[in-house]
């Protein structure tokens, strides 16, 4: 389950068997965010028998764009899961710089594999390019 922390822009994760994140700093490198499978969900292990799931952290740098996605839109009869992760990785850093409507259009469009019909779930999300400061820890009847 992701979630956003202060200090402002870290996030923290665990992977439950999904295709890892894909980090797109806003130099426009992109990087896959690996960190080991904890786990599976559905599986009848987790919450309330002793096994704990792992989790991982990460600072998402000011301009970043964070995907999160599942295997229906890089896995291929054709092809290895590798290649498909290769394709979105190359696609994803070349069009980092849409917005993230266009960003999410364009992925599924160009990188989803024609032989695939399987479901495609793909979120995108960005940082923002300034941060916004932080406001007091006060409950609003305070303000």
């Amino acid at each position: 389950m992701p979630s956003l922390r202060k200090p402002a822009g870290v996030w923290e994760w665990t992977n439950v068997g999904h295709p890892p994140p894909l980090l797109l700093p806003h130099d426009g490198r992109a990087e896959y965010l690996h960190t080991p499978n904890s786990v599976l969900l559905g599986t009848g292990t987790g919450t309330g028998t002793g096994v704990r799931r792992g989790r991982d952290r990460v600072h998402l740098p000011p301009g970043s764009t964070l995907l999160l996605h599942t295997d229906g839109l890089i896995e291929s009869g054709k092809h290895g899961i590798d290649h498909g992760l290769a394709r979105l990785r190359r696609y994803a850093a070349a069009a980092a710089h849409h917005t993230l409507g266009v960003l999410c259009e364009r992925l599924i469009e160009e990188v989803r594999p024609s032989d695939n019909n399987d479901h495609v779930a793909l979120l995108c999300a960005r940082v923002p390019a300034v941060q916004a400061p932080d406001l007091p820890d006060r409950h609003p009847a305070d303000w």
